[in-house]
């Protein structure tokens, strides 16, 4: 008979070699000199008893600097295909740590290992695990000398389950090679490369370059010479962020000055570090427009104090363009005029505010000339700014997300909180705003309302270069919010609550005009530990005009919110959402999930631009009978991105919705 907790004890072996049975990537890697690429084929040894695997694997390695000095550093571009072993079960973020030996020859002997950073993976089961390319240094040894080849002998993976680190070595057994070579010497004596872009570059525009051989740790100064040497002007290069390494290799880019200081031709771009000289051969080609000139409006009429933004395309790079308002007898307005320079693709976009409430038209010319004179109508509209706040439900020190459309562009929107009659207006009460007005008069963003604000509703007031709006708004420290909140018989409704206790049982019923019951069945959720749920109620009653939700509790908090039947087709719930979208770091963000697996834990994270998990704590929730859930995530890490969530069960489903930090 089997022990108790042995076969927990498997499972949590197998799952945690499943999530270890792989050391690869795959990426296109660029052909450089000191690059190369084998295929062995390798043995790997999984932990946690799991076996062994057999099968090739690709792997390609690029070295630089090409020439290093005896004891000096190499750093290593690495790429792996697929490992022969896969994994048996689906697992998410898990942390690891890939590395690579190699066998030194030649000039040196000995191994050096190859350590990139720690990534999270996502790993499906019974497919090629791939890591992504990664990068680190090694030292070759001081006693080294002439060129030495490099040949890869083994792969360690290191990743981190439940609580443990595992090792997986898959070592090469053969059909392997050289990857590449170094050449270890002295430096000091040798000259300098240099590599520009063999391509025509622009004015205005940065040169790459980079080089080899100089001297470490020196100050880059790039200059543009006359193709016979002479004339070397550093003036030519408006900046640069050129930089040389402690191995002598040479990065980064110098910007060239405009169209009008450097003409069209070929020229010698020159490099000196106060040691050391090297020039490479560089040919300027201003932009020439393709085809007529055209302008666009942001918007084709604003009210007074917005700012259009006008864009033009097929311009010469790098004039002056004097964008102007007419009146309706064609006159300049010329306390309204903007002066921009064109780029270097020949576009150029200019901010015009619109001052005069004459203006009927705006006019467009490169560098005063007559010729290329292009005029678009403008009509000064009057001022008719819309607000909407979404649910109009806060809690005190909640964040809620605004919306609104026909502002005044280009101006800043101020926020404040009054009475519902739109008096006694308290800028105090609003503690955060990252309201903005978008170019085509479309307000959006979000208020923080002040932790310290009473009960109540409210109107919450936005103003904004002369225009102002009032949207009703209640804040509560519990509240519930109906999505839909109107819709025929047979709708299912979202009930969302906030504030509520903890753990508590809330029952949700529909009401009548008397205040009694409805015919609908009660239903009930357990709320979560943040004070938030989510419950589906399908409204069958006629004569519903409210939803109530109250706790099962002696002195129950009692909460409801307005429901209106009405004729048509049932709607379709939401199925994941995030309320606010966006926020300063410290947001509290209700996220709220429908159609997933019902009794199901689902766990909400924070991610950045490239996928990773953010630094701040999951959180976990488990999915009620009918499929829903509410939990609040606060985002206190800057980089996040988005804020997904994913079902704790293989091939479990995952939403994620993308959350602005404002």
């Amino acid at each position: 008979m089997e022990r108790p907790g042995a076969a927990l004890r498997r499972a949590v072996a197998l799952t945690a070699g499943a999530a270890l049975v792989w050391t690869g990537g795959t990426v296109a890697l660029a052909p450089l000199a000191h690059a190369g690429t084998v295929t062995p084929t390798v043995h790997c040894v999984l932990p946690a008893g799991q076996g062994q695997a057999t099968g090739p694997q690709q792997m390609s390695v690029e070295l630089s600097p090409a020439v290093v000095d005896p004891g000096g550093k190499v750093h290593a571009k690495v790429v792996l295909g697929p490992s022969p072993a896969t994994s048996g079960l689906s697992l998410s973020d898990v942390p690891t740590t890939p590395s690579i030996d190699l066998a030194m020859s030649g000039g040196a002997t000995g191994t050096v290992t190859v350590t990139g950073p720690q990534v999270n993976l996502d790993i499906p089961s019974g497919k090629p695990i791939e890591i992504p390319p990664y990068e680190g240094d090694f030292l070759i040894p001081a006693d080294a000398k002439g060129p030495i080849a490099f040949t890869p002998v083994r792969n360690l993976t290191r990743t981190k389950v439940l609580g443990s680190t595992y090792e997986t070595p898959c070592d090469v057994t053969g059909g392997g090679g050289s990857i590449g070579t170094v050449d270890a010497e002295g430096t000091a004596g040798l000259p300098a490369t240099l590599s520009a872009p063999e391509t025509p570059v622009r004015p205005s525009t940065g040169v790459a370059l980079s080089g080899s051989l100089w001297t470490a740790g020196a100050t880059a100064v790039p200059s543009l010479c006359a193709v016979d040497g002479g004339g070397c002007d550093p003036g030519k290069f408006v900046s640069h962020t050129l930089s040389i390494s402690g191995s002598g290799e040479l990065t980064g880019s110098a910007v060239l000055a405009d169209a009008g200081a450097v003409a069209d031709g070929s020229y010698l771009v020159k490099v000196g570090d106060g040691a050391k000289e090297a020039t490479a051969p560089l040919t300027v080609r201003a932009y020439v427009p393709g085809g007529p000139r055209a302008i666009a409006l942001s918007r084709s009429g604003a009210p007074l104090g917005s700012v259009v933004r006008v864009t033009g395309t097929e311009y010469h790079q790098d004039r002056w363009i004097n964008t102007v308002g007419l009146d309706a007898n064609g006159a300049t307005l010329d306390d309204t005029a903007v002066y921009t320079k064109s780029t270097a693709d020949g576009t150029f976009a200019a901010d015009f505010t619109v001052s005069d409430p004459g203006i009927v038209a705006i006019q467009v010319d490169e560098g005063n000339d007559p010729g290329t004179v292009l005029t678009t109508p403008f009509t000064v509209t009057d001022a008719s700014a819309t607000l909407s706040a979404g649910a109009a439900k806060v809690k005190p020190g909640g964040t809620l997300a605004l919306s609104g459309g026909d502002w005044p562009s280009g101006t800043t929107p101020s926020a404040a909180l009054c009475a519902a009659d739109g008096s006694a207006c308290d800028t105090g009460r609003i503690s955060g705003s990252t309201l903005r007005i978008d170019g085509d008069g479309t307000l959006t963003g979000t208020v923080t309302v002040a932790g310290s604000t009473p009960r109540a509703v409210y109107a919450l007031r936005v103003t904004a270069g002369g225009a102002e709006a009032l949207a009703p708004l209640t804040v509560a420290p519990t509240f519930v919010v109906l999505t839909p909140s109107s819709g025929p018989r047979g709708t299912a409704v979202t009930v969302l609550g906030q504030g509520f206790a903890p753990v508590a049982t809330v029952s949700v019923v529909g009401l009548r005009a008397d205040g009694s019951q409805t015919s609908d069945p009660v239903r009930t959720k357990v709320v979560g530990l943040g004070g938030a749920f989510s419950q589906t109620f399908t409204v069958g009653a006629a004569d519903t005009v409210a939803i109530r939700v109250r706790e099962v509790l002696v002195n129950p908090r009692t909460e409801t919110a307005s429901f209106t039947v009405k004729d048509g087709t049932v709607p379709a719930g939401p199925a994941f959402a995030l309320s606010p979208p966006e926020g300063p770091v410290g947001t509290v963000v209700q996220v709220t999930g429908r159609g997933f697996a019902p009794v199901a834990t689902v766990s909400a994270t924070g991610r950045t631009a490239d996928g990773k998990q953010t630094a701040d704590s999951y959180v976990t929730r488990i999915v009620g009978l009918d499929g829903t859930f509410a939990l609040n995530f606060t985002v206190r890490d800057p980089a996040t991105k988005a804020i997904r969530v994913c079902e704790v069960l293989v091939n479990g489903k995952i939403a994620q919705q993308s959350f602005t930090v404002s």
